[in-house]
């Protein structure tokens, strides 16, 4: 039962980070990669913020009545952009502040954010067109302007879903 649940709730948060990305291109020329995740920041209310003077452990928060986003500024792109999905994906999910939550609750809502986050900055649907064309984990994660482990993650959460087709080789290679 606790299984079906949390199946439930990864598939609603990829799906909430769809939602927000089908609605951030009306109006636009169609999404594609790399996601411009400072824009959708933005698109939604939010002014993105780099930290400079915080220690490494940090890595973001997010104000919602401020409606600010700071992220470590002195941590790599990657996880800089990484960072900015994560957070937008705890408004996105409606997650309540971390001090009125156990410990419990905080890892399984920064899970969430993190599966969202995922979806944000590399949604399934693209990886789908771009896979055939790439087939290189590296090719991936340079066009998505994200990590090779990030893309290794997603790509094969996305292979499992039987999105792309199963050729696991460069996924295997890059935790090698």
């Amino acid at each position: 039962m606790v299984t079906k649940d949390l199946e439930k709730r990864t598939l609603l948060c990829r799906e909430k980070a769809r939602d927000i990305l089908v609605s951030y291109q009306k109006g636009r020329n169609p999404i594609k990669p790399p996601i411009r995740i400072e824009s959708v920041a933005e698109w939604m209310g939010f002014q993105v913020i780099f930290l400079h003077t915080v220690g490494e452990e940090f890595s973001g928060l997010v104000s919602v009545k401020q409606k600010l986003i700071g992220v470590n500024g002195r941590h790599h792109r990657h996880r800089r952009r990484f960072t900015i999905g994560h957070e937008l994906a705890h408004i996105l999910l409606k997650h309540p502040p971390e001090s009125h939550c156990t410990a419990k609750e905080i890892a399984l809502y920064n899970s969430e954010a993190d599966e969202c986050a995922g979806e944000l900055l590399m949604p399934a649907s693209l990886l789908s067109q771009w896979f055939p064309i790439t087939k290189s984990l590296s090719n991936l994660a340079y066009a998505f302007d994200v990590s090779e482990e990030a893309m290794a993650v997603k790509m094969k959460q996305v292979m499992h879903s039987g999105s792309v087709p199963a050729d696991v080789s460069a996924v295997e290679k890059a935790f090698q």
